[in-house]
């Protein structure tokens, strides 16, 4: 698997590349009258018309939400580069000229919205991401510190030696 950085993702749903950003799709979940933590469940999938799967069904998780819950979704597109940045800010915090006082984070699981934010603005964390867990095995990482880790050339690194 060889994909461009940034430019294609693997869906959650069916693990076929997304081959660019225009063709995926981001939806996650909030609880219903939760004021605090409600978005959870990432995921990034191919947008109904370019799954795979079209046109008999899609690669999207939530079409029928769980109860108690809203799925919430925009284009792919619009969290990459400069402005994802800015909309996967506001997850965490909206900013003091919206939201005052602040309350906290908007995310229920800070680990899972960073793991987002990896897949969506790190160049080649999305395909190091299937062989991390054997580097980590393999003690590839054993002397490095939290940065080195998620730095571009030490993913480029886990691909070349993990990846098939």
């Amino acid at each position: 698997m060889k994909l461009q950085p940034l430019k294609q993702w693997i869906c959650d749903y069916c693990e076929e590349v997304i081959e660019k950003p225009e063709h995926g799709w981001l939806e996650w979940l909030s609880e219903r009258g939760e004021r605090q933590n409600p978005y959870h469940g990432f995921k990034i999938v191919h947008h109904r018309p370019y799954s795979p799967r079209n046109p008999e069904s899609s690669c999207y998780f939530y079409d029928t939400p769980p109860q108690g819950q809203s799925k919430m979704d925009l284009p792919l597109n619009e969290f990459v580069e400069l402005y994802g940045m800015v909309q996967l800010l506001t997850f965490i915090d909206t900013g003091p000229f919206r939201e005052e006082p602040f309350y906290g984070p908007h995310v229920k699981d800070l680990r899972e919205w960073t793991e987002l934010v990896r897949r969506l603005m790190l160049p080649y964390y999305e395909e190091a991401r299937f062989y991390m867990k054997q580097a980590n095995t393999d003690g590839f990482f054993s002397e490095s510190n939290e940065i080195w880790i998620y730095l571009p050339d030490t993913l480029k690194e886990v691909i070349k030696r993990y990846g098939s």
